[in-house]
């Protein structure tokens, strides 16, 4: 039987048109509704990119591979897993469309991320890096602009180059190198300066069936729900409100890319003892930015800097001269429906932190030395999924998370999900689901539904209320907000997506030069449509509005852009027409920008202002392809009537990007 469906999807494969392909743009811009945290992770939606890129192979993925992803359900991921475990291999990949329940959207993204090739590695270095296809080499520069700082030690342009290939099955090498705007290109071993300011690499290899994996490198660390140690793909709150809630139990996330935020650097390795136990043990050496006190009293520092920017002689004096030191394990009991986990990590700092005294920061990390622990644990029953963890800290902290995923019917599913975490609680590595964008002082509770009426409709919802048991950042008292998303999506065909999205969000903030806390209320709304016309034709517009009013203060702001996507065989044009008028920084507007592959750009719009661009991708050769982004942002000034008038301080950005894949 299974033949005779091989068969037919071998010949449906042949014939499917090309437009069935996603664009990894597409794609991001669906994930990132929740833009104020995407701005502060772009190196996860970066990250999401390298799986489109570097398709993983099907039959070798687990289940926290496919959780990881974050745009498979439940339900998928167990019919996918059931499949294989029940029919051996997949052979094609059009298999999967014979799965109740994945739909064709699902399956162009599942296509886009996934493999089943099963190419036999060969222990020849310099053929598998030459000649197979599965090396890259990208380049991208950033000329210099006009006006940059005076007090900037480096020249303005910026300059980053990647490498990356793979020996199937056995092995994964990547490494990078970045220069920002303002940053020197110099040779300084002794102050850790080896050409360019920041380099990240990794060697992944996979020795055996028994040894996953042993990464040696830069990488990040993903356990449990993140409340001790988190990483990769994590959309938060957004237009998803079921399949991204849950994270996954266990992964290790080399970081090949350009990122210098959390990043860890040393070594990290997998082995599987029996069929259900694994253990991942971890070392990581790293030199941090910070600023060192030493005004009557023993050194210290306040806290770590992360920004990466080493620009000025100040930055310089910061830079890289605080070692830290971290070492843990996660132990995982697995089964076919019930997964545990417990992880532990100490890290040292060679000073001692000591933040300033304030009435919000009381309870953040002091001192040289941070440890803690946590259990996690993962439970599948038909069509119910549970989860939690639970952290403790040496600064006497404690966190919970638990949560749950019910699929009510075919074409409706609930989440619902409860957090608690102390005043005291602190990790320096926690990427947890939660308000604050640290993993402490908050409890609430999260109530999402999503409702597919029809196929070419679906309905997507949240409530969030939580608390603030403790005093804020510019909140003189224990404070309290709650969060409302509507979004309705309508999809009558294959060529067309149009949705419409609110989000409405009030809490609690100081009023300026006093010491009354009033409530704020923010909303934002989205008009998007999108539509390809023909396979070379390609046409998204984009409507954004929103407002904000706090104590005696109101302000609004809107956004429209239009995209066009034209392509060929050899080349591809991508404009952008952009019109935005937003009158206070509170009421600022993210919207995805285009930008060339493996850079994700989702600014803060502000002020008022027109802002075009275009985007060229031209294939020079086999194999060799040439990007060149050019965008205009031409500032408008009103001039007392309804009428505006441009500005003379426009400002001209380039970018060109050179990708080889041999």
């Amino acid at each position: 039987m299974k033949f005779v469906h091989l068969v037919f999807l071998f010949l449906l494969s042949i014939i499917l048109p090309a437009q069935n392909s996603l664009e990894e743009s597409s794609m991001i811009e669906q994930m990132s509704s929740n833009e104020d945290l995407i701005q502060t992770n772009s190196d996860a939606a970066e990250n999401f990119s390298e799986y489109i890129k570097n398709p993983i192979n099907l039959n070798h993925a687990d289940e926290n591979t496919l959780l990881s992803l974050g745009f498979l359900s439940e339900t998928q991921i167990k019919e996918i897993m059931d499949y294989i475990s029940q029919y051996g291999p997949v052979l094609n990949i059009y298999e999967l469309q014979v799965l109740p329940s994945i739909n064709q959207e699902t399956f162009l993204w599942i296509k886009s991320c996934f493999t089943i090739s099963e190419n036999i590695a060969k222990w020849n270095i310099a053929k598998n890096i030459i000649g197979s296809d599965r090396s890259m080499l990208l380049i991208c520069y950033t000329p210099e602009k006009p006006g940059s700082p005076k007090n900037w030690t480096g020249h303005s342009d910026k300059l980053s180059i990647r490498f990356q290939t793979s020996i199937s099955n056995k092995m994964r090498i990547a490494f990078s190198m970045k220069k920002d705007a303002g940053e020197q290109l110099i040779w300084k071993p002794q102050q850790s300066y080896y050409g360019f300011d920041s380099w990240n690499g990794y060697v992944q290899y996979y020795p055996s069936r028994k040894w996953k994996q042993v990464t040696i490198g830069t990488y990040r660390l993903q356990f449990g729900q993140g409340l001790l140690m988190g990483g990769g793909f994590y959309p938060g709150k957004g237009s998803e409100t079921i399949t991204t809630l849950r994270k996954a139990g266990s992964l290790i996330l080399p970081v090949g890319s350009t990122s210098e935020y959390a990043r860890l650097t040393g070594i990290s390795s997998t082995y599987q003892f029996s069929k259900n136990i694994f253990l991942t043990g971890f070392m990581s050496y790293t030199h941090e930015d910070a600023v060192i006190y030493s005004k009557d009293k023993d050194p210290y520092i306040k806290s770590i800097t992360q920004t990466g920017y080493h620009r000025t002689e100040t930055e310089l004096a910061h830079r890289k001269n605080i070692p830290i030191a971290l070492y843990g394990y996660h132990a995982r009991f697995v089964n076919k429906h019930f997964s545990i986990g417990n992880t532990f990590l100490h890290r040292h700092v060679s000073y001692n932190i000591q933040p300033d005294n304030s009435y919000y920061n009381q309870f953040y990390i002091h001192g040289k030395n941070y440890y803690g622990t946590s259990i996690d644990l993962q439970w599948h029953f038909q069509n119910l999924v549970l989860f939690s963890e639970a952290a403790i800290c040496n600064t006497n902290g404690k966190s919970i998370l638990a949560g749950a995923l019910l699929a009510l019917n075919k074409k409706s599913d609930l989440s619902i999900l409860y957090r608690n975490y102390s005043k005291e609680y602190n990790s320096p590595y926690a990427q947890a689901f939660g308000e604050n964008t640290t993993v402490t002082n908050e409890k609430g509770m999260y109530l999402g539904i999503k409702i597919r009426p029809k196929k070419e409709w679906s309905i997507h919802a949240y409530a969030d209320l939580f608390v603030f048991p403790w005093l804020k950042y510019r909140i003189h008292i224990p404070s309290d907000g709650e969060e409302y998303f509507f979004r309705v999506e309508y999809k009558p065909s294959k060529k067309t997506l149009c949705y419409f999205q609110y989000r409405y969000e009030k809490k609690y903030l100081n009023v300026s030069t006093s010491l009354i806390t009033e409530p704020t209320q923010k909303s934002t709304s989205i008009l998007y449509l999108e539509h390809i016309v023909s396979l070379s034709l390609t046409l998204r517009t984009r409507m954004q509005w929103g407002s904000y009013a706090h104590y005696q203060t109101h302000f609004t702001g809107y956004l429209f852009a239009q995209d066009l996507i034209y392509r060929k065989r050899k080349y591809q044009i991508t404009l952008r027409w952009m019109i935005y008028d937003i009158e206070d920084y509170n009421v600022r507007l993210y919207a995805y920008e285009p930008d060339v592959p493996y850079s994700f750009y989702i600014p803060a719009y502000n002020g008022k202002a027109l802002h075009p661009m275009i985007i060229v991708r031209y294939k020079l050769v086999k194999g060799i392809d040439l990007w060149i982004k050019g965008a205009l942002t031409q500032p408008m000034i009103n001039n007392g009537t309804d009428l505006s008038y441009f500005s003379s301080k426009s400002s001209v950005d380039w970018k060109c990007q050179l990708r080889w894949i041999f």
